[in-house]
């Protein structure tokens, strides 16, 4: 379960203006499941889709469709991890 972890830590480090690490530990189910908290977290501050106004499913510009749509499969990868 630590590729998707690794995974959301890297479309979140390439997305941003500047590049944050996130420690944690690889076998310490706990300290994957809270550094992949933290960067689920941060890729949706990017997401306007659910405020009114907003459209569901889309990054606001200047991103593209196939970057909102790596952030939603990690998003799903996420999910499916924390259950």
């Amino acid at each position: 379960m630590v590729s998707p972890s690794r995974s959301l830590w890297l479309l979140a480090s390439l997305g941003a203006g500047v590049v944050n690490g996130i420690t944690f530990q690889t076998t310490d189910a706990d300290s994957i499941k809270t550094a992949a908290g933290s960067v689920a977290y941060g890729m949706m501050k990017y997401y306007v889709g659910n405020t009114t106004g907003g459209t569901p499913g889309i990054l606001p510009q200047p991103y593209y469709w196939w970057e909102t749509g790596a952030m939603f499969g990690h998003l799903v990868d996420y999910w499916f991890c924390m259950s």
